[in-house]
């Protein structure tokens, strides 16, 4: 696996991308997903480019620029190469290289420092798929059908989910992490009526509570 996927941190972080063309626009759209500041440099820009910096007018800054071989660029943190032309392309990636400027060339994957995978998102679950030299066109199938999976997760159980486990942090993390696992397979009531249960013993006085209790997620003695 020569791209590794890992989660970097988006804030303050300056994006330049080389063309304003469809395939930069779809770039730009993922990348608007996170909180990069975006500069954008072509000769003319896509339609959907122009809506966009109406709707993000402090994140994405489009300027009309005729670009060359010999164009010099710095303080960026990230570079997406888009343009129309390869030998141009090519000239970018190589200053890229000569700078150690982390980009991706867009036209072909060559030696790109980094590549741009379709993100899926549900909610507070996110991820992302990289097709590896499948088509494109199985890669939007496939991403497909991890999204239609992704959303048949009820967010609302889901955090539930997560408040009992903020409830349990003082338990061994394999206890608290099987009790999570006993009530994911539950439905959502019982999730509410174990956080319930939970909330109120944190607030009765600790004399009332019983010496023993049982785990309401197995309906066993804990």
């Amino acid at each position: 696996m020569k791209y590794y996927p890992i989660s970097i941190d988006s804030t303050d972080k300056k994006v330049l991308v080389l063309g304003g063309g469809q395939i930069a626009s779809r770039k730009i759209k993922s990348l608007l997903r996170g909180e990069f500041e975006i500069y954008v440099l072509a000769e003319d820009f896509d339609q959907d480019l122009v809506d966009l910096v109406r709707l993000y007018p402090h994140r994405l800054h489009l300027k009309g620029q005729v670009l060359r071989k010999d164009f010099v660029f710095m303080g960026y943190d990230l570079l997406v190469i888009a343009t129309g032309d390869p030998d141009l392309n090519q000239a970018m990636e190589d200053y890229a290289k000569t700078k150690k400027i982390l980009y991706v060339r867009c036209d072909k994957r060559g030696d790109s420092s980094f590549i741009m995978e379709k993100i899926l998102q549900r909610g507070p679950i996110h991820g992302s798929l990289s097709s590896d030299g499948l088509s494109p066109t199985l890669t939007m199938l496939i991403g497909q059908e991890v999204q239609d999976f992704l959303e048949g997760y009820d967010l609302e159980k889901l955090d539930l989910l997560t408040q009992v486990r903020d409830k349990l942090m003082d338990l061994d993390p394999q206890d608290r992490s099987q009790i999570v696992k006993d009530l994911f397979k539950q439905d959502k009531d019982a999730v509410k009526k174990y956080l319930e249960e939970k909330n109120e013993d944190q607030t009765r006085d600790p004399e009332e509570q019983p010496s023993s209790g049982s785990d309401p997620a197995s309906g066993q003695d804990a």
